[in-house]
């Protein structure tokens, strides 16, 4: 048994070494074949400086030049341009009308001749030398199969003798490969593109092996594990060597064969070691191919084999003893990756950044790299975060800073990095369990939750406090070391600036749980003074041109540190308030610098900041004031928008003016913050608190006025000409005003449904504020011409405000019947009295509007009267004729026909006036 193992091993490792040499040899090939061509255009660029020379050179006179000289020179000409055999041809027999020497080769050199056509080859040409051969390879390695299966049907030989024969089969056919590639068929490369031949012949060779070595371990136990392993590693490892040679097709058998062979390996105890051992050998060798043949979807395919080992044994055979194999094995995939890239993009100055990182990505050098990282933090996860975990991830960016460091092109590495230890730190979870410090229950501060200082907290946030500094001084100290020699300045400082400061956030949130604290303040302050610290070293160290950069990002460190400390003193609000503040000290750095890189960070900021103070639910809760008068939304939202302004304004200073687009978006925040700030301090005065529940007709009616009144400053044209964003904003808000009025006051909100209390007073009272106010507004905005509307636009306005006085003066009629609470119920059912005022109101109504119409010769108010009448009419003939009673019906129905007769009369007198008969005055003028 172990002699055959020892054959089966001598044999495999023949298979493995033999092509190796080969490839060896081919390389020397290559390399002296390398050498012959640059000698050879060498040589063809000294006969290009002698053509242009010659060129240059002025003809001598005709007479006084000797018969023999212009054969001299052909022979010359003849041989130096030798090995060039299209200007080595003379024409002799060319001469001019005065029998002049015939030009020289130099002088009148003949067109190239034309390239050959390309030869396409035809469907038969196809089936024959591509499909038929890949057909016979296949039913080649079948045979093999057929040819073990029949065998031990029939008994035949004996199990150590059916491998060798398989193995001699495979050896055979790569021997047959082998030879077939060194002697082509003749016109072979003028026929076809590829000859398929050889690589079918080795495939099958291949693929006998497996099969033979196979069945020595699965079917006939003469292999052990172990060593079938081996031998089937090296066989993959045989195939990926000789696909250097044999094509794609082989190496794609190899890359299937090595990684589908642990699989086929009958292990009783699965070990972590040797498995990862040879996936990570596999894999270099896989990319080593992908880079010599140029083959880059082929280490797409690497990527999925080499990732889907570590999540198989993840979910299958995983205990914590596996934890150091399967990091470094992840540590050592992400090496491979980027080692052995080749088209990673190096950061341009004039590339956006977004451009340049999904370059990065979308090359699988660095898709690899970013997903050897993902490995990581799902080993995390499955090792709850131990201090190891935190360990690979910390080497894991050690690894992306040296190889940035060492190339350029990896640069981009470092942002994975960065990304991958940050995600690591954000979902870390709370353990359950806490064992509170008997310091802390001495001081009384075992009360606290899960808030704890930078310094004394439970012996669970140890580990995850210690990794987070590590990495803070792991990014902040080597992005800044590398910044040196780094070639994209930006880059290597706004890491060493941005990771110490991102992950400080993170420690005062997981660790502080954002709850005053001095401490937290004190390490803010110490990070600021170290950022300051980088900033003056820079500013003495570093030329002009890389200096004004890193200068930048370092004070942009440095503020945020600040604001950051003085939010650990300072409550709920104040974090943005802080952040707000950045955005400012942002601008103002750029103000002084004009580093664009800047400009992005604050973006980013400017983002952060819209998010907490619109997105951010735990608003509702916040508390404070000011002088009892004033809510936290006066500084919470005025001291942000006034910061966005300033930094609006002192963006606008570069080239782009108020056009740029981060002047345009910290304008709208600016403008969007103070909106806010006026509309929840009106909600606390309205309702005392920001919560939602409790909404009535007096909040929405109250809301709605200061979204008109911001509307219409929004669309003042003398705002609207420099600022065209604006206009959508006024329209946006107009839009909200218009369906909270038509939903909430007309239907939802109704008095008349929800029996909320309107007042006594006429006209000073809540229908006023809900109906009147409004349609004040509207009638306002659509009839002025300063405001930024379109005629579409202003017809709607005009309607919602006829609307909205109508639905004033009926309610307004029933609160004069019922007093302050308007709602119908059968207690209030309306008297003939209030029925008929409904008619008299709307009449006097329509005979105003039509009033208007006539006298300001306005279309839409007639259109509007005539309106108010036909309502009328339906109420008196469907409602009126049945249930008023007496005089009242009386009264009814003769004023309403009193009204139409006289509005009949009116349109005759002053609308419907016929035209000017001119035939007829122009006959009485003759007359």
């Amino acid at each position: 048994m172990e002699g055959l193992a020892l054959l089966a091993l001598l044999f495999v490792a023949y298979v493995a070494v033999t092509p190796l040499i080969a490839v060896i040899m081919v390389r020397r090939a290559n390399r002296r074949a390398d050498a012959l061509a640059d000698r050879l255009m060498r040589l063809e660029r000294k006969l290009d400086d002698l053509r242009d020379r010659n060129a240059q050179a002025p003809p001598e006179p005709a007479p006084t030049m000797p018969e023999a000289e212009p054969a001299a020179a052909v022979d010359a000409a003849e041989v130096i341009t030798a090995p060039v055999r299209e200007d080595a041809a003379v024409d002799d027999t060319d001469t001019d009308a005065q029998g002049a020497a015939a030009p020289g080769p130099w002088d009148a050199p003949e067109p190239p001749e034309p390239a050959p056509a390309e030869h396409r080859p035809n469907i038969e040409e196809t089936l024959a030398s591509k499909w038929m051969i890949w057909l016979g390879a296949i039913a080649v390695a079948l045979s093999a199969v057929f040819l073990f299966r029949y065998a031990i049907d029939a008994g035949w030989l004996t199990p150590m003798a059916r491998v060798i024969a398989g193995l001699m089969l495979g050896g055979a056919l790569l021997g047959a490969g082998e030879w077939a590639a060194r002697r082509p068929v003749p016109g072979i490369g003028r026929a076809m593109n590829t000859d398929y031949v050889p690589p079918a012949l080795t495939a099958s060779g291949i693929f006998a092996i497996y099969a033979a070595l196979y069945a020595a371990h699965g079917l006939y136990g003469l292999l052990g594990p172990g060593t079938a392993f081996v031998a089937l590693g090296l066989v993959a490892y045989a195939a990926l060597g000789l696909a250097l040679r044999q094509g794609w097709f082989v190496a794609l058998l190899g890359l299937a064969g090595g990684y589908l062979m642990p699989a086929l390996i009958d292990s009783p105890q699965p070990q972590a070691l040797p498995l990862f051992l040879y996936l990570w050998a596999l894999g270099a060798g896989c990319l080593a191919v992908m880079v010599w043949q140029r083959w880059w979807w082929f280490a797409v395919l690497t990527l999925t084999g080499a990732l889907a080992w570590p999540l198989l044994w993840l979910a299958t055979n995983w205990t914590i003893a596996d934890q150091g194999v399967l990091g470094g094995y992840a540590l050592g995939l992400a090496a491979l990756f980027a080692g052995l890239s080749t088209r990673l993009p190096v950061k341009d100055p004039q590339t956006p950044a977004w451009r340049w990182l999904s370059a990065m990505l979308a090359d699988t050098s660095g898709l690899g790299f970013t997903l050897s990282g993902l490995l990581l933090l799902m080993l995390a996860d499955a090792s709850g975060y131990n201090g190891a975990a935190f360990a690979f991830v910390g080497f894991y960016g050690a690894l992306a800073l040296a190889m940035a460091a060492w190339r350029p092109a990896l640069e981009g590495l470092t942002v994975a990095a960065a990304a991958i230890a940050v995600a690591a730190f954000l979902i870390w979870p709370v353990p359950a369990v806490l064992t509170i410090p008997e310091e802390m229950r001495q001081l009384g501060m075992g009360s606290l939750g899960v808030a704890f200082g930078p310094f004394l907290m439970p012996v669970e946030f140890h580990v995850f406090a210690r990794a987070l500094w590590g990495l803070a001084a792991l990014f902040g100290i080597g992005a800044g070391l590398g910044l040196a020699r780094g070639r994209t300045v930006a880059l290597w400082a706004g890491l060493s600036a941005a990771m110490p400061t991102i992950l400080f956030a993170i420690a005062y949130w997981r660790i502080g749980a954002f709850r005053i604290d001095i401490d937290w303040a004190f390490v803010g302050m110490g990070l600021a003074a170290l950022m300051l610290g980088a900033a003056t070293m820079v500013a003495r160290r570093m030329t002009r041109r890389r200096r004004d950069v890193a200068l930048a990002l370092y004070a942009a460190g440095c503020t945020a540190a600040i604001a950051l400390a003085v939010t650990c003193v300072l409550r709920e609000a104040w974090l943005t308030v802080a952040l707000a503040a950045e955005v400012l000290a942002l601008a103002w750095i750029w103000d002084r610098l004009r580093v664009r890189e800047v400009k992005a960070i604050a973006l980013i900021m400017a983002c952060i900041v819209l998010v907490r103070l619109v997105a951010n639910p735990a608003i509702l809760d916040y508390e404070g004031g000011i002088a009892g008068l004033l809510g936290w939304v006066i500084y919470g939202y005025g001291l942000p928008a006034a910061a966005m302004i300033g930094a609006a304004r002192l963006f606008a200073r570069g080239a782009g003016g108020t056009r740029d687009p981060l002047v345009l978006i910290c304008e709208v925040l600016g403008l969007g913050f103070g909106f806010l700030m006026v509309a929840f301090q009106l909600k606390l005065w309205t309702s005392g608190t920001l919560s939602p529940m409790g909404w009535n007709l007096f909040d929405s009616a109250v809301q709605v006025l200061w979204w008109l009144t911001a509307a219409a400053l929004c669309l003042r044209r003398a705002w609207t000409a420099a600022r065209p964003w604006l206009v959508y904003a006024g329209g946006l808000l107009l839009l909200a005003a218009g369906l909270v009025v038509g939903l909430g006051h007309v239907i939802d909100l109704n008095p008349l449904f929800t029996a909320e209390p309107v007042g006594r007073w006429p006209l000073v009272n809540l229908l006023g504020l809900a109906y009147l106010a409004p349609a004040l507004i509207f009638a306002l905005l659509a009839a002025r011409p300063g405001f930024d509307l379109g005629p579409a636009s202003r017809q709607w306005l005009w309607a919602g405000a006829g609307v909205l006085l109508f639905l004033d003066l009926t309610l307004e009629t029933r609160r004069a019947f019922h007093g302050s609470v308007i709602a119908l119920g059968t207690e209030r059912m309306p008297t003939n009295g209030e029925i008929y005022a409904y008619s008299a109101v709307w009449i006097v109504f329509a005979l105003v509007l039509l009033a208007i119409g006539i006298r300001r010769n306005t279309q839409a108010a007639r259109y509007a009267s005539l309106a108010v009448l036909i309502v009328t009419v339906v109420k008196v003939f469907l409602y009126d004729m049945s249930d008023l009673t007496g005089l009242y019906r009386v009264a009814s129905f003769l004023g309403l026909g009193l009204t139409l007769i006289g509005i009949g009369r009116v349109y005759q007198r002053h609308v419907c006036q016929p035209a000017p008969r001119q035939a007829q005055a122009g006959d009485a003028h003759n007359t």
